[in-house]
């Protein structure tokens, strides 16, 4: 987990570490958990292990003990996200409005915006979609990051409107 003695250098390092090598990374996390059980920044580390590996239950098991100890912001948005990784929209939709009520711009106009604009399409609420889609900058653009929706604006407003779309038809 990363301590805030690390240097810029090894928090790279564990980040890649993660990416390269979740198996060991979660070791390293459960180690921590035995080490520090109230620590929530040793949950939300292994919940990035369960959720790289696949194993989204254990990486919502991880995140609400990590929120049950410590209950912020970062976390919450991260929980969200992963609501919406397992298909569990509405909740999604729910935990990104709580996230915003704390702070009305840790959603709009951000990558967060983009995962709540795809939930209402999924549900087939094209409206709210496209009202996130809306507020982002109009030289938006990010990578498909978790499943979800990437590109442009314009891209990204394209695809909600076809996930909309086809959720209206189900």
């Amino acid at each position: 987990m990363p301590r805030p003695d690390m240097t810029d250098v090894e928090l790279m390092q564990f980040i890649r570490l993660l990416r390269t090598h979740p198996e060991q990374y979660l070791r390293i996390a459960q180690d921590d958990i035995r080490q520090f059980p109230d620590d929530p920044g040793a949950y939300v580390d292994r919940h990035d292990a369960w959720a790289r590996l696949g194993r989204l239950d254990l990486a919502l098991a991880d995140i609400d003990k990590a929120m049950s100890l410590e209950d912020d912001l970062g976390t919450r948005l991260q929980r969200a996200v992963l609501l919406r990784r397992m298909g569990r929209y509405r909740e999604a939709i729910d935990e990104f409005n709580r996230c915003e009520a704390i702070d009305e711009t840790a959603v709009t106009g951000f990558i967060y915006a983009v995962e709540r604009a795809e939930c209402h399409a999924r549900l087939g609420n094209l409206e709210a979609a496209l009202t996130d889609c809306e507020s982002l900058r109009e030289d938006h653009w990010q990578p498909f990051l978790n499943g979800g929706l990437g590109g442009s604006k314009s891209e990204i407003t394209a695809a909600a409107r076809r996930l909309a779309a086809e959720a209206q038809k189900s």
